[in-house]
């Protein structure tokens, strides 16, 4: 037999024959990090952590405002709260300064007749009528006291104490002019017609009598309808202003 013609059986496998395949070193390096983890994985558990911890409980969420908490706490409402404030400070100011605005049947507010601390007195007489036309004119209060007058009498008593006006003649009289000391009542029972002499009025020393008054019915109070000056003779004692019956 020829040498070439040799029998065709398979070499067997000879490990130390077969060239070992190139290494990738990315693929080395994610190999070590997989090695580590598995070594991580079983010192957990050899601590007796190889179970998953569980999770915390999810908290509530936080809780609304309620509506109306949320509107006073409002940059909104607080301009409102102090708005109110301001107006109620003008009003206050207004009436403090001016008194309050007499009603649509009087002719004038807070006084009466009798004493100035009678109690339950009817608005709308005479003698209440003066009673606050010399307050408000001690207090410098011109929309009161030219409010108890007709528009006639109102010029007329401007006139006769040289002013252009009875707001004017109101601010020349104020400090020569004190409340009354006490305000005797006056009988208008059948009567159309009443005159009151300030001279017979009991007034504070140094107090400016004001002169004659005529009153007039006006709805169901009375009105200032004329004024004439007075020189007062001496200090009056006496306390009921002198009426005139109904004509």
């Amino acid at each position: 037999m020829a040498e070439d013609e040799r029998p065709n059986h398979p070499v067997p496998y000879d490990p130390a024959r077969v060239d070992p395949a190139p290494v990738d070193p990315e693929q080395q390096r994610q190999f070590e990090q997989f090695q580590q983890f598995q070594q991580f994985l079983r010192f957990q558990e050899a601590q007796g952590q190889g179970q998953p911890q569980p999770l915390a409980p999810p908290q509530p969420p936080p809780k609304k405002k309620p509506t109306w908490q949320k509107i006073l706490l409002s940059k909104g409402f607080r301009k409102l709260v102090v708005y109110a404030l301001v107006i109620i400070g003008l009003i206050w100011a207004y009436n403090h300064y001016f008194g309050p605005p007499p009603d649509d049947n009087t002719v004038q507010g807070g006084a009466g007749p009798g004493s100035i601390k009678d109690p339950g007195r009817e608005p709308g007489r005479p003698n209440e009528v003066m009673d606050t036309l010399y307050r408000s004119i001690s207090l410098g209060q011109p929309k009161v006291a030219c409010y108890l007058f007709t528009k006639e009498a109102e010029a007329a008593f401007a006139r006769n104490f040289e002013a252009p006006d009875c707001t004017a003649a109101v601010g020349k009289l104020q400090s020569q002019v004190s409340p009354l000391a006490s305000v005797p009542r006056v009988d208008t029972q059948g009567k159309q017609l009443i005159e009151v002499d300030s001279c017979a009025l009991r007034v504070k020393p140094g107090t400016m009598a004001l002169g004659t008054f005529t009153f007039t019915p006006f709805g169901s109070a009375w009105i200032i309808s004329g004024h004439q000056t007075k020189e007062c003779t001496g200090t009056s004692t006496t306390v009921s202003p002198t009426t005139v019956s109904s004509r």
